[in-house]
């Protein structure tokens, strides 16, 4: 199954947080994030540029500029991966003990290595030597910082020799992640685990050992998905969301499953994508309301639905409509990272896997 979803995601593309000691310029780079959160990147470019032009050596500026870019990367934006590294490299330079911007730099390295195993096959290996480089790095500033450790299981366990995997360091840095937390243990086990495994019954054993949890609720909906039963996959994220309501992103993993299903079978287009349509629906409509890149990915879901059911007008208005909400937002099939929507000021805590569609 992990080769199956992994060859997928190369096919188709390209959790909390904890505050940060002060920056200096931290107002002005903050209206920067601000303009991006209210789909205005252009207007947070010319800020930060602004910024910069007053003082080269901002960091922080450096780093939300880097954000900015990523960003509009997956939005059709005129930037190349090349710029997000040198920008990011220059927040590393000016503020090297900053963890948010060495994690950011490993993240940045790492999407560098996903984007030439499609391109440029002979360079992966060297680019994913860099990104893991980078993520020990970040361990060194932060040793308990558990999703960095996991992306080195996944990256290490995951990927063959040739790409750069070595399990025996995959094995290690799990065995690190299960002796400080029992959540990103239990994740790093499952990621190395065989395939075939029953990430449900996994899941609910975790449960049993250390009782329920928003986190425990979703990798059970996750497993279920897996599974290919949507309906308690719909069951276990409602109880997620019903105990955490920031965790109502899972709805458009519901909505992107249907979307899967019907991209691996065209023939359930007409009884699926509605359904899919349906989650979308009931994500743009939670509380608290979505930031409005993710309002207008969303919105950029519905426009796929509408264009593949023949619904022509309809799929141009709701382009127009999510253009107007932002006109950079996110094109992917995946859900742009959330620590892109964290302020800059924030360690973030929020994992995604390069290698899982949920």
């Amino acid at each position: 199954m992990k080769k199956v979803f992994f060859l997928l995601l190369l096919t188709w593309q390209i959790s909390g947080s904890c505050s940060y000691p002060d920056h200096p310029n931290r107002t002005d780079v903050m209206k920067a994030y601000e303009l991006r959160m209210q789909g205005k990147s252009d207007q947070a470019l010319v800020l930060l540029d602004s910024i910069l032009g007053r003082d080269s050596t901002n960091a922080m500026a450096w780093y939300e500029l880097s954000r900015v870019k990523r960003y509009m990367l997956t939005g059709g934006g005129n930037v190349t991966i090349d710029e997000i590294l040198s920008t990011i490299g220059k927040a590393t330079i000016y503020d090297s003990k900053n963890v948010i911007y060495a994690y950011e730099k490993a993240m940045d390295l790492f999407l560098d290595a996903y984007m030439a195993m499609q391109r440029d096959p002979k360079k992966v290996k060297e680019k994913v030597a860099e990104a893991c480089a980078q993520y020990e790095e970040v361990l060194k500033l932060k040793p308990d910082y558990h999703e960095a450790m996991l992306y080195l299981v996944e990256i290490y366990g995951m990927l063959p020799p040739e790409m750069g995997g070595d399990s025996a360091k995959g094995q290690l840095y799990a065995e690190k992640l299960r002796g400080s937390d029992p959540y990103f243990g239990a994740k790093a086990t499952l990621d190395l685990a065989p395939e075939g495994t029953d990430q449900v019954a996994f899941w609910k054993e975790y449960q049993q050992l250390h009782g329920e949890s928003p986190d425990v609720f979703k990798e059970i909906g996750i497993a279920y998905l897996y599974n290919e039963d949507p309906e308690n996959a719909n069951l276990f994220f409602s109880k997620a969301i019903a105990l955490d309501s920031s965790r109502q992103i899972l709805w458009l993993d519901m909505g992107r499953y249907f979307m899967l299903a019907v991209m691996q079978n065209k023939d359930l287009a007409d009884s699926l994508l509605p359904i899919s349509a349906m989650y979308v629906q009931q994500y743009l409509a939670s509380k608290p309301a979505p930031v409005i890149p993710l309002q207008a990915y969303a919105t950029g879901m519905l426009v796929k639905t509408e264009m593949f059911t023949g619904h022509k007008e309809k799929a141009e208005k709701l382009m127009e409509e999510a253009k107007s909400l932002d006109p950079y937002f996110s094109r992917a099939f995946g859900i742009p990272t959330l620590s892109l929507f964290d302020p800059p000021d924030v360690i973030t805590h929020h994992f995604f896997s390069f290698f899982r569609p949920f």
